[in-house]
């Protein structure tokens, strides 16, 4: 149960738990941007070569691809509140132990554990909001949450940068790991499930739970979630354009400051001043992408309309990396960045929107795990092949990659999903 209980308006709370999800979101990313935030430094300090970097990444994407499904079966089997104190923990410690790396062998072996953990993340903040929101408001809240994200990363450079300088690589890493700690301290006094939350007055209790419904019964056995979507082509059709979308999201975050560094010769002092602005447009992307799609939602345009006219308005500006390549100016460069970043936040709020729109909250961290699978292994194998062709080739293969890309998961949007409708919730107790 939460510490201090209280009575607040319904309004009010949801935004608290809201505002939980965004800040938690925003602290993986800070601990996971850290890295390629420090890269020029430990291209001399560990020796480490784009090659050997391009695989501590794809180690890092393996392991959050394989974690992600794990994830979301162990959030539907215990638990939103028990589920994230394990996850927040363990991503914290992994990010300080990135402190005593002493080269590339002992860096991807302290990335694959922050993989592991971080990969609760998502699955539990996406069936957090499915909780708390109705369906007409979720593609806004997904959007707040997911775009915590980009406020890490926006944060990352700076942040990072001034630790780095100030006091050195390994106080960057260690410092960035204790907000995980802070944040666990609010998530423990503040969140409950809709049912027990002693903030809420019986009336407001009763509004949420008739937007929402009742909490699913936790899943008699731990593989019971995924048996209930397995076979499901909506399930499917998510995998595959999560898989093909989310790589251009990935090489920004790993690669933009190298890029920024090694292509258009900016400094470590001018990563940290400049190297925020692309992330700071995927916040804005995701704000309005959200609440677009949930505006047509109102209008009674319905989800498929609503939730994919959007996403595919956004998937062109992704493919903006094209525009990248020829860029004549840095500037120019990172303004066609910001372009491709934020049609990727229009394209992301509502990827989760869409897995509350089908699934059923039983097993909804379920299916956003294991969609994520798709999303990680797509981001693993495209950031292994951009080590390679950097080293051998420059950032001009790998941008137009990145450009056509999403062009390819908005094919597989339109036609490999479907229509947008709830998958029928399963009512057998083993199916729980």
């Amino acid at each position: 149960m939460i510490l201090v209980p209280r009575q607040i308006s319904l309004t009010r709370l949801r935004w608290l738990i809201l505002g939980l999800l965004f800040f938690s979101t925003a602290i993986n990313y800070v601990d996971r941007q850290a890295l390629s935030v420090l890269l020029p430094t430990l291209r001399i300090d560990l020796k480490l070569t784009s090659e050997a970097y391009g695989t501590i990444t794809m180690v890092f994407m393996l392991a959050y691809t394989v974690a992600q499904l794990g994830a979301g079966m162990l959030i539907d089997r215990i638990g939103i509140r028990r589920s994230f104190n394990v996850f927040v923990v363990g991503w914290s410690l992994s990010a300080l132990a990135h402190a005593l790396a002493r080269g590339a062998l002992s860096l991807g072996i302290f990335r694959g554990l922050l993989a592991l953990t971080e990969a609760g993340n998502f699955p539990a903040g996406a069936k957090t909001v499915a909780r708390w929101f109705p369906p007409h408001r979720r593609g806004m809240g997904m959007a707040v949450f997911d775009s915590g994200a980009a406020l890490g990363a926006v944060l990352a450079p700076p942040l990072v940068a001034l630790l780095a300088l100030q006091f050195g690589w390994q106080a960057a890493f260690a410092g960035t790991a204790l907000l995980g700690f802070v944040w666990l301290v609010a998530w423990l006094m503040i969140y409950d499930e809709p049912e027990h939350h002693a903030w809420l007055s019986p009336a407001d209790r009763a509004v949420v739970l008739a937007e929402v419904g009742p909490a699913p019964q936790q899943s008699g056995t731990f593989f019971a979630a995924l048996r209930g979507i397995i076979g499901t082509r909506a399930v499917w059709g998510m995998l595959a354009t999560r898989m093909l979308a989310t790589p251009v999201w990935w090489f920004y975050v790993f690669w933009l400051p190298d890029y920024l560094s090694k292509a258009r010769g900016f400094s470590l002092k001018e990563i940290g001043f400049y190297g925020w602005i692309p992330y700071l447009a995927v916040d804005v992307g995701k704000l309005v992408g959200g609440m677009g799609s949930d505006r047509l939602l109102a209008l009674g345009l319905g989800a498929t309309f609503a939730r994919k006219s959007v996403m595919v308005c956004g998937g062109l500006m992704m493919s903006a990396g094209l525009m990248v390549v020829g860029a004549a100016t840095p500037v120019t460069a990172l303004a066609w960045v910001c372009v491709a970043t934020f049609g990727f936040g229009m394209w992301s709020a509502n990827i989760y929107a869409l897995h509350a729109d089908i699934f059923p909250t039983q097993t909804l961290a379920t299916a956003v795990g294991l969609t994520g699978m798709g999303s990680s292994l797509g981001g693993a194998a495209f950031t292994y092949i951009a080590g390679l062709l950097v080293d051998k080739a420059g950032y001009g293969p790998v941008l137009w990659i990145v450009g056509i890309v999403p062009l390819l998961a908005c094919l597989t949007l339109v036609f490999g999903i479907g229509r947008i409708e709830r998958l029928r919730e399963t009512n057998s107790p083993q199916e729980h």
